[in-house]
């Protein structure tokens, strides 16, 4: 593997990250209301990503999958590399999917339809589509082990739906950072742990929500044939405080996060929110003193910002609220 010298000067991101370009679309609530998958919420941080800089913006997608997500950001110019431990899902799915609409792919995979403002932002609006040339081959990697691409070689990381199948996040987060240019963007899902559908259920059964399940044998959700490679399920769930703490840890800071898929069962729920407030406000306060006292002892940077307002910022706002699926935007920081 690859790395930098130690004198080389840092390479820094060249491709801007999406900070909310306009897209004409149905209104935040509608959309969060009435679409139920993640995947349009990520393409639509990405179609606010100026055309003109696409073709430099590298972007790895790790785990690929069948590429619901690397085929449409590959059809729209970014320069993407998908990565999985099975890429032979990707192989197959290329050939199933070989065609002259990348959207009917996307929308055959994921069972929503594409928004047209966000179709239009991505492939153009006299395009409105792109083809699916089948030509999309994904690189194998291990999320758990090295992964094969030299340091900051990439501008932008998304892993959707990965990080609450891995053993060791920290290992993980450590290594999607490495690949990341300084100042580039990590994207990432995960189900939200923190909604209030999901705090009702975790009351009463333990677990994110009534039907989930985590045992032993039902949730290995894959083997490859040689027994080498398994696909573990959601057996490493993490919620927004425990992937923020393993962020801090590994060279990341959240910057923002984003809609996504609300649950009706969470919008009905809404009248609780005043007790997570409360809730996590009295939590706060004994780590707000050990902040302080750290901080003043010099075990804590004196310059360093509590991050307390943040988070309550964060556990009160939609996206932790309601959103079925948790989506962080974060940046790769050069003090690790």
């Amino acid at each position: 593997m690859t790395a930098a010298p130690a004198n080389a000067p840092a390479p820094t991101s060249t491709a801007p990250a999406p900070r909310g370009r306009a897209i004409p679309a149905l209104a935040p609530i509608a959309q969060c209301l009435s679409v139920r998958s993640l995947y349009p919420f990520v393409l639509r941080w990405f179609a606010a990503i100026e055309p003109s800089t696409r073709a430099a913006t590298k972007v790895l997608d790790v785990p690929a999958g069948t590429g619901v997500l690397s085929a449409p950001l590959a059809a729209a110019g970014f320069d993407v590399t998908p990565a999985d431990l099975f890429p032979e899902y990707l192989e197959k799915a290329e050939r199933l999917y070989h065609g002259p609409s990348v959207v009917s792919a996307f929308e055959r995979e994921t069972g929503v339809t594409m928004d047209p403002a966000v179709r239009a932002a991505l492939f153009g609006a006299k395009v409105a589509d792109a083809p699916r040339p089948g030509h999309l081959r994904a690189v194998a990697a291990d999320m758990e082990a090295p992964l094969p691409f030299p340091d900051a070689s990439f501008d932008v990381v998304l892993c959707v739906e990965g990080i609450e199948h891995v053993v060791d996040r920290h290992k993980t987060l450590r290594e999607l950072r490495r690949v990341l240019k300084p100042g580039g963007r990590l994207l990432i899902t995960t189900p939200n742990l923190l909604s209030l559908r999901a705090r009702v259920a975790f009351a009463l059964t333990g677990q994110r929500a009534m039907k989930s399940y985590i045992d032993e044998h039902t949730s290995v959700w894959g083997r490859s044939p040689d027994g080498q490679r398994t696909y573990h399920g959601h057996a490493f769930l993490v919620s927004y405080y425990q992937l923020r703490y393993s962020m801090h840890h590994t060279g990341l800071r959240v910057r923002r996060l984003l809609r996504s898929n609300w649950s009706p069962s969470s919008i009905l729920l809404s009248p609780l929110a005043l007790a997570v407030w409360l809730g996590t406000r009295l939590a706060q306060r004994r780590a707000v003193r050990k902040f302080e006292r750290l901080r003043k002892s010099g075990e804590i940077p004196s310059d360093a910002a509590p991050p307390y307002d943040e988070i309550l910022r964060h556990i009160m706002s939609p996206a932790i609220l309601f959103n079925a699926t948790l989506i962080v935007e974060a940046e790769a920081v050069a003090d690790q």
